[in-house]
């Protein structure tokens, strides 16, 4: 597993040799988040930190004698974990949990951590957890209006860039609380200090840099552990935990164990009950049946599958290798991280795109997963054994497609989003969906209804957007 920082950390001695007053640009970034609609805390003003010192207390000027100190002394360690947190407080955590989601997904795909709905669950979690936190924050940095370190006072230097937006509390420590706490929950297995660790160092970086004093830390921090508590309580009553009771259907049309594992338990049976976000329920959008298996439309797609087996393309199969080398969401979550750097987004505009992103996908995935376990339509392969597939087929009902749901109902997002490369994320949709069918996966008719059922989902998730207060 790769480290938690994509493209490695650069140093900052370009920044050590800068006079104090290069603290960057003094735009303050949508002053009003703290009034933008949240997820699972009750609004930005819950959980208001107390006031932050004065600015002209004995406790400032100690927390600014500290950072004077810190500042005289760095060693090289210091200066690059400065650079690592140079940034967006969201970027290091979503790095990290592509990293784990993809170890899991690609290493070990029985473990339930890293299934298709599992995977959207877990990114949705971490990000709700720190766009909330964020908006909490922002809330607070604007009642108070307290300077950074490196604005108050001139013994200071801004070693990364510092607006003028408010310093208490530290958006970083803030955001760092929550996705280590978070992580912990998803991620009991690994060695969960190495997060902690991560949070704390979020905070010294900020704190070493002139962008925050210790109170200002302190202060994100409690707001990121109280917004993950409200995040894991609504986690825990999700549904995600509840057993299955029930048995595989019995019939020629219903799903069997695949090759070439021939796993007994289907994925996530459960998980069209779990409790989404934005939609009424997993089953508020349910497609019709599927075709029946004596009938025209099923033995043209059938069909259609045996061709692919004979006539196959490299690039075909290639397409469709590239849709199924991570779990759905992890390709998604790697395309929003693109478009947040490629538009230098600010702290607030890159915390909501990778939640809205990720409640679609979660939506998404509940919505097919009730559609699958309602009619427990069987698989290509087992339809017909002599099929070819690219890749083996995914141990669960075959309609409609999760990939496809999941893929339309994200894209509409980013259509929202990103309105100037809305037919972009749309081709990209639609490449998903057909990779499955070039894969030997999935019935057309599987992919036309997970698209349907994916458009339908990306609306309800855009609707909540126009509304929340953001503006755009």
């Amino acid at each position: 597993m790769s480290g938690p920082w994509r493209g490695g950390a650069p140093l900052v001695a370009a920044l050590l040799c800068a006079c104090g007053d290069a603290v960057g640009p003094s735009a303050t970034p949508d002053a009003d988040a703290g009034t933008w609609r949240t997820w699972v805390i009750e609004d930005g003003a819950a959980l208001r930190s107390p006031p932050p010192p004065a600015e002209t207390s004995a406790q400032t000027a100690a927390e600014i004698a500290e950072i004077v100190a810190l500042q005289g002394a760095l060693t090289p360690a210091q200066q690059a974990m400065i650079g690592r947190w140079d940034g967006l407080p969201t970027t290091a955590w979503h790095d990290l949990a592509l990293d784990l989601f993809g170890f899991y997904w690609i290493l070990l795909p029985d473990v339930r951590t890293a299934t298709p709905a599992r995977s959207a669950r877990g990114f949705t979690l971490l990000h709700v957890a720190m766009y909330d936190g964020l908006v909490a924050a922002w809330d607070a940095k604007y009642t108070y209006g307290r300077r950074a370190p490196a604005r108050a006072d001139s013994q200071v230097r801004a070693l990364v860039s510092v607006t003028d937006a408010p310093s208490y509390p530290s958006e970083h420590a803030a955001a760092a609380a929550a996705a280590a706490a978070v992580l912990t929950y998803l991620f009991p297995g690994e060695d969960t200090a190495s997060f902690n660790a991560l949070a704390r160092e979020a905070g010294e970086a900020r704190i070493a840099a002139g962008a925050a004093y210790r109170s200002d830390v302190e202060a994100g921090y409690a707001i990121g552990r109280a917004v993950a508590a409200q995040v894991m309580a609504r986690a825990a009553t999700d549904g995600s935990d509840e057993p299955w009771t029930g048995a595989v259907p019995q019939g020629d049309a219903f799903w069997r164990p695949t090759p070439p594992r021939y796993v007994q338990v289907p994925f996530d049976p459960t998980a069209g009950t779990w409790r989404p976000w934005v939609i009424p329920s997993g089953d508020a959008y349910r497609p019709p049946s599927p075709p029946a298996l004596d009938g025209p439309v099923f033995a043209t797609d059938l069909d259609e599958l045996r061709g692919l087996s004979v006539s196959r393309t490299p690039a075909q199969a290639d397409s469709a290798r590239f849709w199924a080398s991570e779990s759905p969401s992890s390709r998604w979550e790697v395309f929003v991280a693109e478009e947040i750097d490629r538009r230098h987004l600010s702290p607030m505009r890159a915390a909501r795109a990778l939640a809205l992103a990720s409640i679609a996908q979660y939506d998404a995935m509940v919505a097919c997963w009730d559609a699958k376990y309602h009619y427990w339509l069987l698989r290509p392969i087992t339809a017909d054994p002599t099929i070819g597939t690219v890749f083996s087929t995914p141990p669960f009902p075959s309609y409609p497609s999760g990939h496809s749901t999941l893929s339309t109902a994200v894209a509409e997002v980013f259509a929202e989003l990103f309105p100037d490369r809305a037919a972009l994320y749309r081709t990209r949709a639609v490449e998903a969906s057909e990779s499955r069918v070039l894969g030997g996966v999935h019935y057309r008719f599987d992919i036309a209804a997970g698209d349907h059922l994916g458009l339908e989902v990306g609306a309800a998730v855009v609707a909540r957007a126009r509304n929340d207060g953001s503006r755009r």
